[in-house]
């Protein structure tokens, strides 16, 4: 009568502990999200609202938003919104690729910038947003997604809209 409670003990406990490891895409969001943090990326989760009225933009969505903060900011920068792209379909999509739409309107610069970038980008791309001191993009994170690709494309967005 001793065993068969032994058994079940075990395997309780045998249970809880292995139910608590992390899946195998856990561990790879979280050693993605690590990498962009010693790469000085800043990393958090956010909801992103649209104004759907504005531009035909439905869906509210969560997801991880990295920031590269510019290292030179210039003296009393308030951080004003410079430009923003959805990757859901919107009324305004000038200039952008498919799949792609402004939700704040930016240059024609601006969207050629973005077709050209974002074809080098090896996930996909649900929010970007572009200030006068950082620029923030929340990745798809799909399992092709890195660190270092993410860095790439944020600094030259950050080099060629907020310091030129």
């Amino acid at each position: 009568m001793i065993w068969p409670i032994a058994i079940l003990v075990g395997l309780v406990v045998f249970g809880s502990v292995y139910w608590l490891k992390p899946s195998p895409r856990d561990t790879r969001l979280a050693a993605l999200r690590l990498d962009a943090i010693k790469r000085k990326l800043h990393v958090r989760q956010y909801t992103f609202k649209p104004d759907s009225a504005k531009t035909g933009i439905r869906d509210a969505f969560t997801g991880t938003n990295y920031t590269l903060m510019d290292p030179k900011p210039k003296k009393r920068d308030s951080g004003e919104l410079l430009w923003r792209v959805v990757g859901q379909q919107g009324w305004d999509n000038d200039g952008l690729p498919e799949g792609l739409a402004w939700h704040d309107q930016g240059s024609e610069q601006d969207a050629q910038l973005v077709t050209r970038l974002v074809k080098e980008l090896p996930d996909d791309l649900l929010l970007l947003e572009v200030y006068s001191n950082r620029v923030t993009m929340m990745p798809a994170e799909n399992k092709t997604a890195n660190a270092a690709a993410y860095e790439a494309f944020l600094t030259e967005i950050l080099n060629s809209v907020v310091h030129s």
